[in-house]
């Protein structure tokens, strides 16, 4: 793995946990989540490369096959990702038809009115 490749990986996941930090709206979030799984695959990507290899199918001997161990568990963690983000989506959409906001901190102002008001009653 070249260290320019490492690099720039840790460079992205740094971006995406900046905008995780720094931004409010919620979508913003959810699109910095998805660039740190990203970064996180690609990173994952690099470590398990080696030049020359090839897929395992066929008899040839003497051939370095690649491994399909980690692939396999990409896709998986691809699938997972996506789920993850088709569902934190699902439940933005619940929150704007709510409270008609994407800002968080508004939002938390609005639960903790209902939520004060709910201790009251």
């Amino acid at each position: 793995m070249s260290d320019m490749a490492s690099a720039i990986t840790i460079l992205i996941v740094c971006v995406g946990v900046l905008g995780l930090i720094l931004k409010r709206n919620l979508l913003m979030k959810l699109l910095s989540l998805n660039i740190v799984n990203t970064a996180t695959i690609l990173f994952f990507v690099l470590v398990v490369y080696r030049p020359g290899d090839r897929a395992p199918i066929g008899p040839d001997i003497g051939v370095q096959f690649a491994d399909p161990l980690p692939q396999a568990l990409v896709l998986t963690s691809i699938v997972i990702n996506f789920g993850v983000l088709a569902l934190s989506l699902l439940f933005t959409m619940v929150l704007v038809k709510r409270y008609h906001t994407l800002d968080l901190r508004k939002i938390e102002k609005f639960v903790k009115e209902e939520y004060q008001e709910e201790g009251q009653s």
